[in-house]
């Protein structure tokens, strides 16, 4: 039996009555040149004419093998369990095994190492279509229901629970035109805005919608109620009293256009880009607090960095750059705190992974980049190439072609990674990071003008691409097994937006059916799904054959060792980047990249609360030792400590990698982090530990999950204060909390003095002693210990359980000849901190020894 697919299909059913429709109406319409964005008027018969060109030469060659700075992010931790990471390199990952073993180990099984490589592999299945264009698909954080928003200024929220209803051919068509067999929750109609609606987003409770149309006001609406009530958020500039009344009062309200708007992870704030500029508002005061004008053309996409403060914004325009904006700088400068430098061409979309370091960003240049927040450029270099283009000249990315590059990258680069294979034409084509929960985040997905859905690892392979011609009709189920022959479609679907369901191997795309920009309209929603070899096409001596030669391929890859340290900077690499300048003129003098020196310290704009910018140790008088991450591990929840100077070098090209774990540096948050794995201090039951960035859980803050502490410190006392968002002891109910008892102290990161353990002789004077004022002690009768007892100091606590300022003079001595020593936060009040004895108030005292570039002296023996 022969299927033909969805967007013949969909392209019969819904194109039909929008082709008789008059194209000079689109022509003569004069909002009809701001989709997406323009730089001038003009229409796609005057769009320049491109040829194709083979991207197999004088381009980015294809990843076939893992890259090795994807290796290091996938073994930094930050994506996913390690654990799971090196059983998968290794081949030793067994999916079945895994789950028949799962209720016979008495160890947890991870959630992560049953689907992390369970990935969508179907082409999808119609379940909704669209007389107009689809531009925002997405589910909600808790999948629980599917929205999408169409050209037609209409906004539909699908229950993702109910069953599909298959109702003929088509499913059911509804009053606006739309079809679909899943269950409606509600339909919006939005107000009135220009050209379409071109982004949105749920508040994290998913119970508010706000979506932007090209106009300077964003609207907010309820998504599960049946509430109809539209509340609209202006991001205009207060009008003057006299210059209130025009002639065109139209004209006010569209000063300018919001492109992207996002919720901030509390949900009391809004961040939205748009013609050049960033604004934030906040939904608390009801009123606009951040305006930066940021850029030199419009702001496509915006979002927040983290999950967490808040503080850190991000904007990617059409003029190549995408900044980092830090709003506790923003009343000094309205400089950004850095610039990610890469592409060559307007960017399209830019998502976050919400631990505030790492984020992606889709190129028209047709590359998306994954960035490192430590790795930005300095605001004096950006400023240095800002006047420069390095892109095609008068290149229109609406057309269904991209020219031949004259670069293939910009001369300051400074991205992690790069992955290529998709088309980023026609609209602005979105990217995202895969689910936490089941895959860890290790991979990035995109859409595609072309309608090949890309699916990549972080090692930069593509891992999957689901293909739109391929779309079963909406008759078919989604979960059922594919037909035998699917004739592809002749169209091929310009997949704008994509999504993966957070606890289910499962994406939902959104499909455009017209052939060229602005000549036909209708979109189709697929759902794909992870189908087994049962449901797909084809033999099982292709899967045999395909199976073998992913083997052979693993066997080839096992065989490499990762001897760097997982997360950590390698100098080397930094010193030397690639050269990704090419000039395609044959009479043109090829031109080499600028050589880095390394990492470029953070934008002097930024608060380092006390510490020097860049890399530095932290060495505590009282104990002669250097803050140190226990065994240089990666894990969370590692023991900071201290311990003696590994390297006795503090010039970096000097230095040992392996001694990272003894170097810190403050991040765009501010944040204390240690070098070597790029993690957060931060302090669990008044230990200093190593902390990975958590999402947000309910109720918020909690043990788990927390704002990090900040620390700062005092040059003039040699201090090191930690402050706290809230009570440090997180207590779960108000009953079990202290009130405001926690705000009355100051804490200080201090370190524990660590007796000498008593000898031989010392035993046998003691039990002397002992048995002479004690006599029933020799038969055994040791009297039981009271809790008077213990509070009178006649039984010895551990360090740890001591409190600092009940040590008597034995309990100050520190004469351990053990390396380690222990170091916690400890609270005091101003009086007991005043009155702490001199050896206290030294081990609160700390030196920063900076890490150097150049050779000159550091006051330190040079090995």
């Amino acid at each position: 039996m022969q299927i033909v697919s969805a967007s013949n299909a969909g392209a019969s059913n819904v194109q039909a009555e929008v082709e008789e429709e008059d194209d000079d109406e689109d022509e003569n319409d004069s909002d009809y040149v701001d989709e997406d964005e323009d730089e001038e008027d003009v229409n796609h018969w005057n769009m320049p004419q491109y040829t194709r060109w083979d991207r197999s030469r004088d381009w980015w060659p294809e990843v076939t093998e893992p890259r090795e700075e994807g290796l290091t992010l996938l073994m930094g931790g930050e994506f996913g369990r390690v654990q799971h990471q090196l059983k998968t390199r290794e081949g030793h990952r067994n999916v079945a095994r895994s789950l028949l073993n799962k209720g016979l180990s008495s160890r947890p099984t991870y959630r992560e190492d049953i689907t992390s490589e369970i990935l969508p592999n179907s082409s999808g299945t119609a379940v909704a279509a669209y007389p107009a264009n689809a531009y925002v698909g997405q589910f909600s954080s808790d999948s629980a229901f599917y929205y999408t928003c169409v050209r037609n200024f209409r906004l539909h929220v699908y229950d993702m629970k109910a069953p599909y209803k298959r109702r003929g051919p088509y499913g059911r068509e509804h009053d606006d035109g739309h079809t679909t067999n899943m269950e409606i929750i509600k339909t919006i109609q939005a107000a009135p805005g220009r050209w379409t609606i071109t982004d949105s987003h749920l508040s994290p409770d998913n119970q508010r919608m706000i979506y932007a149309s090209i106009s300077s006001t964003v609207y907010m609406t309820s998504t599960l109620d049946s509430s109809r009530e539209q509340i609209p958020i202006s991001f205009k500039d207060p009008t003057p009293q006299r210059s209130r009344r025009t002639v065109h009062p139209w004209d006010d309200d569209d000063q300018f256009g919001i492109w992207s708007c996002k919720f901030s992870a509390d949900g009391n704030e809004v961040i939205a880009g748009g013609s050049s500029m960033i604004f934030v508002y906040d939904l608390i005061a009801n009123k606009r607090t951040v305006k930066i004008a940021g850029h030199n053309d419009d702001v496509n996409s915006c979002c927040w960095a983290d999950t967490a403060s808040g503080n850190v914004l991000i904007s990617a325009s059409d003029d190549t750059f995408v900044k980092v904006w830090d709003r506790r700088s923003l009343s000094a400068t309205q400089k950004p705190s850095g610039v990610l430098i890469g592409h060559t061409e307007g960017i399209t979309y830019v998502s976050a992974k919400g631990d505030g370091r790492y984020i992606i960003s889709n190129g028209k240049d047709q590359i998306l980049r994954l960035w490192d927040l430590r790795m930005m450029r300095s605001n004096s270099d950006f400023e240095s190439v800002a006047r420069q283009h390095y892109g095609v000249p008068h290149f229109d990315y609406r057309g269904d072609k991209y020219p031949r590059p004259r670069y293939k990258a910009h001369p300051l680069d400074c991205s992690v990674s790069k992955f290529i294979g998709h088309e980023v034409l026609r609209t602005l084509i979105r990217c995202h990071f895969s689910p936490a929960e089941t895959t860890g985040q290790q991979y990035i997905y995109s859409g595609s003008a072309d309608g090949r859905i890309h699916i990549w690892s972080l090692d930069g392979r593509v891992v999957e691409v689901l293909d739109r011609r391929y779309t079963l009709p909406m008759a078919l189920d989604p979960s059922g097994p594919d037909p035998t022959e699917i004739k592809p479609s002749d169209i091929k679907p310009c997949v704008r937006d994509v999504s993966w369901h957070s606890q289910q191997p499962i994406l939902m795309s959104t499909g455009w059916l017209g052939r060229r920009w602005g000549l036909s309209e209708g979109s189709v929603i697929a759902r794909h799904e992870f189908k087994g070899l049962s449901k797909l096409g084809g033999s099982l001596e292709d899967w045999v054959e395909k199976n073998n030669a992913e083997r052979s391929e693993r066997v080839r890859r096992g065989a490499t060792s990762y001897l760097g340290m997982p997360g950590a900077f390698d100098m080397e690499e930094d010193r030397a980047m690639d050269d990704t300048m090419v000039i395609t003129g044959d009479d043109e003098p090829k031109t080499e990249m600028p050589t880095e020196l390394g990492v470029p310290p953070l934008s002097v704009e930024l608060n380092s609360y006390g510490f020097p910018q860049g890399y530095f140790m932290l060495r505590c008088d009282g104990a002669a030792r250097i803050l140190d991450v226990a065994q240089g591990l990666v894990e969370d929840g590692t023991d900071v400590i201290l311990w003696h100077p590994t390297d006795s070098s503090q010039v970096e090209s000097m230095r040992r990698p392996e001694s990272n774990n003894q170097v810190f540096f403050i991040d765009t948050t501010g944040a204390l982090c240690s070098r070597h794995s790029g993690h957060a201090l931060d302090v669990e039951k008044e230990k200093l530990v190593l902390r990975h960035r958590r999402p947000v859980s309910q109720p918020f803050p909690n043990a788990y999950s927390h704002p990090l502490p900040r620390f700062v410190y005092h040059p003039e006392t040699k201090e090191i204060t930690v402050v706290f968002a809230s009570d440090p002891s997180y207590p779960t109910s108000r009953r079990d909390s202290s009130s405001g008892l926690w705000k009355e102290k100051t804490y200080y990161l201090s370190s524990v003095p660590v007796r000498r353990p008593p000898t031989l002789i010392d035993n046998a004077s003691t039990l002397i002693n002992t048995a002479i004022a004690r006599p029933l002690s020799f038969f055994g009768m040791v009297p039981s210990s009271t809790p008077e007892q213990v509070f009178d100091g006649e039984i010895d606590l551990t360090e740890h359980e001591l409190a600092e300022q009940d040590r008597n003079e034995a309990e100050e001595i520190d004469d351990s000849l053990d390396a380690l020593r222990p170091v916690k936060v400890i609270g005091l009040t101003a009086e007991e901190a005043v009155n702490a004895s001199e050896k206290a108030k030294l081990r609160r005292q700390w030196e920063i020894l900076p890490i150097r570039v150049s050779k000159h002296r550091t006051g330190m023996p040079s090995r």
